[in-house]
């Protein structure tokens, strides 16, 4: 009698096991919809209002780059000592424009920027001051590298710093003010109107590579068929990257609007730990030995500390939308879990505090206590704040690819 009882019991706690199963299966299950919805709605605001109007907005900027350097070098043709700087000062100005648009990018450089080498080929840095000076100085060397960047061809890692933003800062930037014509000379203009059409060539790839490239402008279009570039963009993203993210399914690049929220969000998490640990980090004094005066960005604009907040943009506009009203991945843990909703919010604020309260030029304040306290603000505390967002939306920290 006691054995039957006993039974009778195991058997009851195994069912009611198995019903508890049942029951956190189909809770799982049901919060896996709901989160599918939630961020589907939030990925469509995500592609079409922040990421591609903002690659749109830095090629268009780097159209005109191109323009103001033809311009610079028609200059230099007339007069080779010309001390214009007019010409230069409008260069300048859409050098800003672009380049504010690239920091704002720099949440989203998984994809096409990622896989196609584009950011490193437009903006690797620190710029070999000293090699870049060498090459301009060396007729030869300038005629090998105004073939290579003509013809498309793959650069090797060594040589992505020699050209791009850097090196066009170079040339037009000195102490935060314009160079004149006269400053270089016409050989030198000539290599530095290929690097402005390079860097134009770039960065309207980029947006295609994002949009499709059926979904440019006709002029954009032409750009690319010229430099030989269509059939890269075409055959590696035929309807463009941001359609695997609005659409994702088995078998393509994302398998689910989750897959594609995580990816966001490491992009966030990426640029976090760039500003905090690398760009400011690795310049300022954190440990004595630490220090690298060499290792700024944008030092000759004095753009750094624009750069960095720039880049602290790009996170918010990631997570919360571009548009006031968007559908975000902040609508999602907002509802999940308001706490770390709101630590996100006050951490990229504080992070936006702390670039602002770094003295400027950042060339000459990198070791101030200002700047390491955004190192923490930044590199500690906003990647933190993030890691949290991820544990929400994957279950798991994200865990950073190690530096070479």
């Amino acid at each position: 009698m006691k054995k039957t009882w006993i039974y009778l019991a195991c058997g009851l706690v195994l069912s009611l096991a198995m019903s508890s199963c049942k029951d956190k299966e189909k809770e799982n299950e049901e919060e896996g919809v709901e989160a599918e919805v939630v961020l589907k709605a939030a990925m469509t605001p995500y592609v079409n209002n922040t990421v591609i109007p903002t690659y749109k907005g830095m090629a268009d900027y780097a159209i005109e780059i191109a323009a103001d350097v033809e311009k610079i070098l028609a200059e230099s043709n007339a007069n080779e000592k010309s001390e214009n700087t007019a010409l230069i000062e409008t260069a300048m100005d859409h050098w800003k424009q672009s380049r504010e648009y690239w920091e704002r990018s720099e949440a989203f450089l998984y994809g096409p920027a990622d896989k196609m080498g584009i950011d490193p080929h437009i903006d690797s840095w620190p710029f070999s001051e000293t090699e870049f000076i060498a090459l301009i100085g060396n007729e030869s060397a300038m005629k090998e590298y105004r073939q290579k960047l003509i013809d498309n061809v793959e650069l090797d890692e060594e040589e992505y710093g020699m050209f791009g933003f850097h090196a066009l800062e170079y040339m037009l930037f000195e102490d935060g003010k314009a160079h004149k014509v006269g400053d270089f000379n016409n050989n030198q203009w000539v290599l530095m109107n290929i690097v402005a059409n390079d860097l134009r060539n770039q960065t309207v790839l980029l947006e295609a590579c994002w949009a499709g490239f059926d979904n440019i402008s006709a002029a954009k279009q032409q750009i690319l068929t010229a430099a030989g570039l269509k059939e890269r963009c075409t055959s590696n993203y035929p309807n463009g990257f941001g359609d695997y993210m609005i659409n994702p399914a088995e078998g393509r690049i994302f398998v689910s609007y989750t897959d594609a929220a995580i990816e966001l969000v490491e992009g966030c998490l990426d640029i976090a730990n760039e500003v905090g640990n690398i760009k400011i980090g690795t310049a300022a004094v954190v440990g004595g030995e630490d220090y690298d005066a060499d290792y700024i960005e944008s030092p000759y604009s004095l753009n750094s500390l624009k750069d960095f907040e720039d880049n602290i943009v790009s996170i918010r506009n990631a997570y919360f939308g571009s548009k006031s009203g968007d559908a975000s991945v902040h609508d999602f843990i907002a509802a999940k879990d308001a706490t770390v909703d709101g630590n996100l919010k006050t951490a990229i604020e504080n992070a936006i505090a702390s670039i602002q309260a770094i003295p400027a030029p950042f060339r000459d304040h990198a070791d101030s206590e200002e700047a390491r306290n955004a190192v923490k603000v930044c590199g500690t505390d906003l990647v933190k704040a993030l890691q949290a967002v991820h544990t929400v939306l994957a279950g798991n920290e994200y865990v950073f690819e190690e530096e070479d």
